[in-house]
């Protein structure tokens, strides 16, 4: 499934690295097949994080073409997660104490930060492959997994800096954050979209458009620390 060729969204192109097919379809429902999408190294995953806060030269899905990763959406997500419930917890918990109130720890945080990330970067890339497909200019499931994960890679050090207790500020912080994922992604797509015609203009907006209103729900329940 690693992708190769001239069309870095294909998924036409074949690579040494890839498992046997001799087991049919049955060979999906085994780890070795997913296996390829994990063998990064540090330097790999770096490297791509560091693309991802330059959004404005769309070259990261040049550089990924051959090696489409898995590793890094999923540990993004998974920090997501625990930066959103920690800094909650931890705010809260502070601010509680020093006004010397009961404080109980909320759950609910942590399994709606999982949902929403997991959610989102398993859901979307599903839907723009279908519609991708559907106005014939198919993609890579796995480069669009591996697109859309790195691009909430910014989010994190958002979340860190929606610890100041200034609303302006942090409408601010999320604006930007969902601005340059938003333009990482729809910047990396722009080129393979346009084969879709004239309704790629529109695909490319609502791309755009998604990533920021995830920003903004973001904004509204993760970005905000209150007592």
């Amino acid at each position: 499934m690693w992708l190769t060729g001239a069309d870095t969204f294909s998924g036409n192109g074949n690579s040494s690295t890839d498992e046997p097919q001799s087991g049919g379809w049955l060979h999906k429902f085994t780890v070795g097949a997913y296996k390829p999408f994990f063998d990064v190294d540090t330097s790999d995953v770096v490297e791509r994080l560091k693309e991802s806060l330059f959004p404005f030269r769309g070259t990261f899905t040049e550089k990924t073409a051959d090696k489409p990763d898995l590793y890094g959406p999923f540990w993004i997500c998974t920090t997501l997660i625990f930066v959103a419930a920690s800094i909650g917890t931890f705010v809260t918990y502070v601010a509680h104490k020093w006004k010397k109130q009961e404080w109980n720890y909320d759950i609910n945080l942590v399994t709606w930060s999982a949902g929403v990330f997991y959610g989102y970067v398993t859901l979307v890339p599903l839907a723009l492959y279908v519609v991708l497909k559907y106005f014939s200019a198919p993609s890579g499931l796995v480069q669009l997994f591996c697109l859309y994960g790195y691009s909430l890679f910014v989010f994190i050090p958002a979340l860190c800096l929606s610890v100041v207790p200034v609303e302006i500020f942090r409408w601010v912080i999320a604006g930007v954050a969902g601005f340059m994922s938003a333009t990482f992604v729809a910047l990396n797509l722009k080129a393979h979209i346009n084969s879709a015609g004239e309704r790629s203009i529109l695909i490319i907006a609502s791309i755009f458009l998604l990533q920021l209103g995830l920003a903004v729900v973001l904004k509204l329940y993760l970005f905000t620390v209150t007592v």
